[in-house]
């Protein structure tokens, strides 16, 4: 398995500083690291599964940690629900908001919503006894504001759309040596094109293929009889 973390912030501020004449660096380390979680957040493209999450009980809030200090979980997109050790899993139903009444049971919760942050959830309905099952939540991450560390993807895959939102953060700061307000203008369009680029090409699954379906009025013909 690839190692997740092969890269550092100076990968990209070594091919920016030099045309940022004057620069403070860590202004700059700053508006990167801006960028780099604004583009997670918004493109939805870092995602993982965090297993064995125990259910609580009355009515108690689960915030999600994938275990990974170099990481923060940003969205919430799916939450299911099955035995320990198992691949039989059954998808909870997400709800918009906390549901009114909340009533209490003895059976396991069917349903999930996020309650006051978006890495925290609260099931139902609301059990007051323990569960033997466990939830299963994929979410979506974005890089914690203090790490030292990157994913490879930052080079491999999202460079350039990285490279553009942080020029368009220094470029549109007033008065600086670099100071440019149309092409931060033009390198922030580039930044948004990217994301929503990126984002669609993860809902079909990064093989940049369409969603097929069968031409409409499409069947199999039934066998001519003799």
């Amino acid at each position: 398995m690839a190692n997740e973390y092969t890269e550092v912030l100076d990968t990209i501020l070594k091919d920016t500083v030099p045309d940022l004449p004057g620069v403070i660096r860590a202004v700059a380390e700053r508006e990167l690291r801006l960028t780099m979680r604004e583009f997670f957040e918004k493109s939805g493209v870092w995602t993982t599964i965090i297993d064995n999450i125990a259910i609580p009980t009355n009515d108690a809030p689960v915030q999600l940690d994938d275990g990974d200090a170099f990481t923060e979980v940003i969205a919430i997109e799916g939450v299911a629900i099955g035995e320990p050790g198992t691949a039989s899993w059954t998808t909870l139903t997400p709800l918009s908001g906390k549901p009114l009444p909340e009533p209490i049971s003895n059976s396991p919760p069917t349903a999930w919503y996020v309650s006051s942050n978006p890495d925290e959830i609260k099931v139902y309905p609301a059990t007051d006894v323990a569960q033997t099952k466990v939830l299963r939540a994929y979410v979506q991450l974005i890089p914690a504001f203090d790490t030292t560390v990157l994913p490879r993807q930052i080079t491999l895959k999202y460079h350039d759309a990285i490279l553009d939102g942080f020029l368009a953060r220094m470029y549109g700061q007033p008065n600086k040596p670099y100071s440019a307000p149309l092409v931060a203008g033009q390198k922030r369009h580039n930044f948004l094109r990217s994301i929503g680029y990126y984002s669609a090409q993860r809902k079909r699954g990064y093989n940049n293929t369409p969603n097929w379906r069968f031409p409409g009025g499409w069947r199999v013909p039934k066998p001519r009889s003799r």
